[in-house]
């Protein structure tokens, strides 16, 4: 070994290098001391989140120029990160960090968040955590990824902080402890900045509802008013009628819970850009900005009382209403003043007689027939104004009935005969068609199912289900419940839906067709043609029956379009091995069509109109009886 005399001008060449490495050793660890302070004091100035932790990872890039440093953010509703900073890193990695949902086995990052616990991936081309997007973190020239997971001081994962590198490696107890200080700080900011928005939260929403507090609902009309034009807002002071006997009967928990319920319809009975606050508290405070005029004002008002009106869940809530006050306002008239007109307007409706609206001019609003409907189809089954009638469908080659379709009636007390093509949709959007829906099943099935032991000749029964039906929770249970109870045959019945529904089907929805398909029960395409009319739902669901709509049929026979379109559903219905039935027949010559297209059903008025049971056990015996006085063969 060559050794070197002290004071030897290689000696000093040696002595020098060291006590620069030393130098530049400090140099690094004062800087990011330094960085710390600066920390701290954005911290303590209550800087934007955003340039708080762009100082940390660029501080620690200073100190250790070999990794590139990022801070994500778990958002703890959805479980999915979201990038914090990380100037480095290619922008095209970032956005594909945003929005990505966290598991054991996604990334480093996802890993660490998922799990709490430090996620090392010493080379991310051989890793299995990263083979969904090996190829993209190359291209990106990313190799490492070592991340530690940053907890509040309840323990709960608030994000991750991770160093990337170029070359495959693992950490030194240097870059452990590093990445263990980071995240230690970047906690701290992520938790002041948490913090400080739940506190400006809260000072401007209601700690019952959630709803924005008086102070918001004022804070966002001075907002408003400088955009409005002549007659293009309108402020509604929403009071609830009699919260006073709920209180005193049921106690202020129960009356807390109405309050709670009447918020969240509120919310959502207003269209999208409109504004909710609670005033205190049985008020509220609407502010609708892009109000065209008062007809539009009225339309909402009215969505209102409706949304308050409908029954409340549980059990010994009494109905509740409301009375409205509307102001139209302009730029000329402030936010107290607003408010104090619409309230004027609200007390007016109250002494007028409660449960409606009025404007500011003392112009009282009768209640809209929609609105009333929507207010009695509530209970009208119970109260007996709902009524069943049955549409037998005949089966073309067997020249018989095949089934029936169930179809509701409603007299109205004050309206009458209410037409089905005017209170259903109102039904659905009440949601009153729950209970009406579940009624029609349970009478349908127990009245055929009594017809067809009396008659001898076994029904498909059809009942229409409705989008809101199906997207219901335990849906499919109840009608489970509901043919055992009837002792219906659950291979006779089908339910009828429509093509928007499956095709805009939810989880809940799917799972009902899923569990009502295992049962036994057939799923029948309703109207088939007028919606998206999209063939993958075919393949998706076991569709029992296709029903042509009324429309193509109408055009029959002359009509080349629909003569071709009708042909075709037939083909795929024949194809798939389902029924098809044709809607709507009203003359022979539609008749005599659909036959020379071998069509295997049909239903319409010229074969028989919707009829009571008792009218339909007679058609089915006279049918009965002209079958035998046929002759053979």
């Amino acid at each position: 070994m060559v050794t070197q005399a002290p004071g030897s001008p290689d000696a000093s060449r040696g002595s020098a290098a060291g006590l620069s490495r030393a130098e530049l050793d400090a140099l690094r660890v004062r800087e990011l001391v330094a960085c710390h302070i600066r920390l701290h004091e954005l911290i303590g100035r209550d800087a934007p989140l955003t340039a708080v932790l762009t100082e940390l990872v660029e501080g620690v890039e200073r100190y250790e120029p070999s990794v590139i440093p990022c801070v994500v953010l778990l958002n703890r509703e959805t479980n999915t990160l979201h990038p914090g900073a990380g100037p480095s890193l290619p922008p095209d990695w970032l956005g594909a960090l945003d929005g990505l949902v966290i598991g054991p086995n996604i990334g480093s990052c996802g890993a660490a968040a998922w799990s709490g616990e430090l996620a090392i991936s010493e080379d991310m081309a051989v890793d299995p955590k990263w083979e969904p997007v090996r190829d993209f973190a190359a291209a990106c020239g990313l190799r490492h990824c070592w991340s530690m997971p940053i907890a509040g001081a309840d323990g709960d994962v608030l994000g991750t902080f991770a160093l990337y590198g170029r070359q495959p490696r693992h950490p030194s107890p240097d870059h452990l402890e590093l990445m263990q200080d980071s995240a230690r700080l970047a906690g701290i900011a992520i938790e002041r900045r948490l913090t400080m928005e739940k506190l400006i939260h809260d000072a401007r929403h209601d700690s019952l509802t959630g709803l924005p507090n008086r102070r918001a609902i004022f804070e966002e009309l001075e907002t408003a008013l400088p955009q409005t034009s002549s007659a293009a807002a309108a402020v509604m002071f929403v009071d609830l009628d009699g919260l006073k006997g709920v209180n005193d009967s049921l106690g202020h928990d129960r009356a807390d819970e109405m309050i709670r319920e009447i918020a969240g319809r509120l919310r959502t009975a207003v269209r999208g850009p409109d504004f909710v606050g609670r005033f205190g508290g049985d008020e509220f405070v609407i502010i609708a900005t892009e109000i065209a005029d008062r007809p539009q004002a009225a339309e909402l008002a009215e969505r209102v009382l409706e949304a308050v009106s409908r029954p409340m869940p549980g059990v010994g809530f009494p109905a509740m209403t409301a009375s409205i006050g509307i102001a139209m306002i302009t730029q000329t008239c402030d936010a107290p003043e607003a408010i104090r007109r619409a309230d004027r307007a609200m007390y007016a409706t109250k002494h007028a007689g409660r449960d409606a609206f009025q404007f500011d001019d003392g112009v009282i609003r009768a209640q809209s027939r929609r609105l009333v409907m929507a207010r009695a189809l509530h209970g009208a089954e119970m109260r007996g104004e709902m009524r069943l009638v049955f549409q037998p469908v005949f089966d073309f080659r067997r020249d018989n009935i095949a089934g029936v379709e169930a179809l509701l009636r409603w007299c109205h007390p004050e309206f009458g005969e209410v037409s089905p093509a005017e209170f259903i949709p109102v039904a659905e959007e009440s949601r009153a068609i729950i209970a009406l829906g579940a009624w029609v099943l349970r009478e349908s099935c127990e009245l055929i199912g009594a017809l067809s032991e009396q008659t001898g000749q076994p029904l498909e029964l059809s009942v229409n289900s409705s989008a809101c039906e199906l997207a219901r929770k335990g849906y499919a249970t109840s009608v489970r419940q509901t043919i055992a109870h009837a002792r219906f045959p659950v291979a006779l019945l089908n339910l009828e839906v429509t093509e928007t529904t499956l095709i805009g089907s939810d989880a809940a929805t799917t799972r009902n067709l899923q569990e009502l398909e295992s049962l036994g029960v057939g799923i029948v395409l309703d109207d088939f043609g007028t919606g998206y009319s999209s063939l993958s739902v075919l393949k998706q669901h076991r569709i029992r029956g296709i029903k042509i709509d009324r429309g193509f049929i109408a055009g029959l026979p002359d009509d080349r379009v629909n003569h071709a379109i009708v042909a075709g559903v037939i083909g795929i219905a024949r194809g798939m091995g389902c029924t098809v039935t044709a809607e709507g027949i009203e003359n022979s010559c539609q008749k005599d069509a659909l036959h020379a297209m071998d069509c295997e059903r049909g239903q319409g008025f010229l074969l028989a109109r919707p009829m009571t049971s008792k009218a339909l056990t007679v058609l089915i015996h006279e049918a009965g009886a002209k079958q035998q006085a046929r002759p053979a063969g």
